[in-house]
């Protein structure tokens, strides 16, 4: 793939992220103030926890949309790796409001489950609650996809909020149908706990995967083993040998870079060819990787160099036969 072509891609990955923020952002204004009202209308502390929750769903939603912004700007002389760990920061941040939200549901359970209250308009409650999973499953497939597309964090925690957001409601939902037909007025702080119990699941593991990013941590193995049979293919042939290849993950670009040892007598021009065609290979697997690749001579006395040179020299002298 060309860097033409890379570009390209980058380019409809930016508009992908740009159009699934906006989509999380309008929806999430619409839910916040439709489950806020029926909420404290209706006084039920399952609708008011989920109109909490979609109000930080909205705090993030604003975060994602300015950050997968500014994340795909390209490098500049002040940023020369490119602007991915903003987008880094946005999921740390997002994730992070996840657990506030679970903090505010709980503590909104134990008020409701200390002093019960019985629930007004409970028709409109579950209605209320019927349409925002609806939206909320709606948006968060548009975004989940969005996010497996263009390998952005920050629209991927955006998914998980609004997949949250389902599972939330569903549990109210629940509990706002057994309250109906049952009278228990317990099973709605009761339903909250569990609400916040698996927010709190799903946030603790999005902080960890933000703190590793953000900590240079290497690729999965999974894309470092892959990465190694890339590099592998081309070893026996012109270049010898790869060593120290090192990774790590910035928003949606991946930072690759290694040591590739090439026979002494090759000419800058062309290891540099050998360097450009490993270089495209890697984006043909990586869309999104930026990189960079140390080229050595070989040490003439290592076995493996004299053969490496050998196979250079034999081929150098086929092609100028030809």
């Amino acid at each position: 793939m060309s860097r033409a072509g890379s570009r390209s891609i980058l380019n409809a990955h930016a508009s992908t992220r740009s159009k699934a923020a906006t989509l999380a952002l309008v929806a999430t204004v619409g839910l916040t103030v439709l489950k806020l009202g029926v909420g404290f209308l209706s006084g039920s502390v399952g609708v008011i926890s989920e109109g909490i929750h979609s109000f930080l769903d909205l705090v993030s939603a604003t975060v994602a949309f300015f950050t997968v912004r500014e994340a795909g700007k390209p490098a500049d002389p002040e940023h020369p790796f490119g602007h991915g760990k903003i987008e880094t920061l946005s999921s740390l941040f997002e994730s992070l409001l996840l657990v506030v939200a679970a903090g505010f549901i709980t503590y909104e359970g134990i008020e409701h489950f200390s002093h019960p209250a019985p629930i007004a308009h409970q028709n409109l409650a579950v209605i209320t609650i019927l349409i925002s999973m609806v939206v909320s499953y709606f948006v968060y497939v548009h975004n989940a996809k969005a996010a497996q597309e263009t390998d952005s964090s920050a629209i991927k925690v955006n998914a998980l909020h609004f997949l949250s957001d389902v599972v939330a409601s569903a549990g109210i939902l629940v509990g706002l149908l057994i309250l109906r037909f049952t009278g228990w007025l317990l099973i709605d702080p009761l339903m909250a706990f569990g609400v916040a119990g698996y927010i709190l699941l799903i946030s603790i593991k999005q902080v960890k995967e933000a703190l590793f990013e953000l900590a240079d941590t290497q690729l999965p193995e999974r894309e470092v083993t892959e990465l190694r049979k890339i590099l592998d293919r081309f070893q026996g042939g012109e270049a010898i040998e790869s060593h120290d290849l090192r990774t790590r993950k910035s928003g949606a670009t991946r930072h690759i870079d290694f040591h590739l040892v090439v026979c002494g007598e090759m000419s800058v021009t062309e290891s540099h060819a050998i360097c450009d065609e490993m270089e495209a290979k890697i984006i043909e697997d990586f869309p999104s990787a930026s990189v960079n690749i140390h080229v050595e001579p070989c040490e003439t006395e290592n076995m493996n160099c004299q053969e490496g040179c050998a196979r250079f020299q034999a081929q150098l002298g086929r092609k100028r036969k030809v």
